[in-house]
């Protein structure tokens, strides 16, 4: 065969095969679209949220009073000693040697009770022991909601053994020593809170170094 001869054979090969090739993507369906592209939604939620379990009712006993009649007691040892006053025939529960609680006899535990602790041991200042409360608050219990927070104290609702309950908690320097050295705490129901705030204060006036 010629050079001539060679080259036309070399081009008829070209064609057939950029045929093929054109033929093919003709043939070819084309993806079907449907705008520009958008994010799948998911078909639930990647993390499920319980809702929080109904609260149950709190103990029928009346109200915490005002204006109750107190006697002064004490926490501590010789050494550090603290005078308070106490409502006059609550049941007193000695938990160590720092710490008294005072509640109302053959009263269930979620009405309310009085707790005065010596904390000088603690070696805190008071902005560092409340906000170390919070934190326990928030590990420790449920629905946390912090009412009233002040320089030494705090106001507050949680839920615990399915009860709604509220607190008060005051840290007193009574030797101005720079630290906390008394810490008052109330619990108690809703409907305990006037008579709570009430024994608070006069709690607050009376303590005293003994």
């Amino acid at each position: 065969m010629s050079w001539r001869g060679l080259v036309a054979v070399v081009a008829l090969l070209a064609a057939g095969i950029v045929g093929g090739f054109a033929a093919a993507a003709f043939l070819q369906p084309s993806p079907a679209t449907s705008g520009a592209p958008r994010p799948v939604a998911a078909a639930s939620p990647s993390v499920p949220v319980d809702p929080p379990a109904p609260l149950r009712d709190d103990p029928p006993q009346e109200a915490m009073q005002s204006d109750l009649p107190l006697h002064d007691v004490s926490v501590g040892t010789d050494t550090y000693k603290f005078v308070f006053p106490a409502p006059r025939g609550w049941s007193r529960l000695e938990t160590s040697s720092n710490e008294v609680k005072y509640k109302l006899a053959d009263s269930p535990n979620n009405t309310y009770i009085l707790r005065v602790e010596q904390v000088v041991s603690q070696h805190e200042q008071i902005p560092n022991i409340l906000a170390s409360r919070i934190d326990d608050l928030r590990r420790d219990e449920q629905q946390v909601d912090i009412l009233l927070r002040t320089y030494d104290s705090l106001e507050f609702s949680y839920v615990h053994d399915g009860y709604r309950r509220f607190g008060l908690i005051t840290w007193l320097d009574l030797t101005r020593s720079g630290q906390a050295e008394a810490e008052i705490a109330l619990t108690g129901r809703e409907v305990d809170v006037p008579g709570m705030r009430d024994l608070m204060a006069k709690v607050i006036r009376g303590i005293r170094t003994g």
